[in-house]
């Protein structure tokens, strides 16, 4: 069974890189009607990957509400870092849109069955296993379909 991090305000917020942190410090005490935006961002974050593990119903979801896969919990912080830094208008260098590339990349695999989530997050590290199986044989069928055969094994 896959496990799941809780990802709350608090969360995202203690995980900030430092330069943000000040950057949201400054942001708030300019436009004090933004002060909820993060908390607004960390439950849009966390319903968009969610929502992604629900779509395919052979993902297992989590029973609390607050949480994400902790195979995802890199991508949603960050989704979360870039919607914040998009909204403070922040100068995003090109590793950010690369990393958000990738957050974004990683949710569709898991909605389409790319990536299944119903098993233990330390057999696959959250990305697809492309390995053979023997030398010289050739690999037949989806990825998704020979990682449920590997997670059924290890149950």
């Amino acid at each position: 069974m896959t496990t799941w991090t809780p990802f709350t305000l608090a969360v995202v917020t203690n995980a900030l890189p430092t330069d943000m942190a000040q950057l949201y410090a400054t942001w708030i005490t300019a436009h004090p009607e933004k002060a909820n935006r993060l908390a607004e961002i960390v439950v849009e974050t966390r319903t968009t990957v969610r929502d992604a593990v629900s779509t395919n119903p052979r993902n297992l979801i989590d029973v609390e509400t607050d949480t994400v896969p902790t195979v995802g919990f890199r991508h949603a912080l960050n989704m979360a870092f870039y919607s914040l830094g998009m909204e403070m208008g922040a100068q995003l260098g090109p590793d950010a849109h690369s990393q958000f590339l990738r957050a974004d990349l990683w949710v569709r695999m898991v909605q389409t069955g790319g990536i299944p989530i119903p098993c233990d997050a330390a057999l696959r590290g959250g990305t697809p296993s492309y390995s053979r199986k023997a030398v010289g044989r050739r690999l037949r069928g989806r990825v998704s379909d020979r990682i449920d055969g590997i997670c059924q094994e290890w149950e």
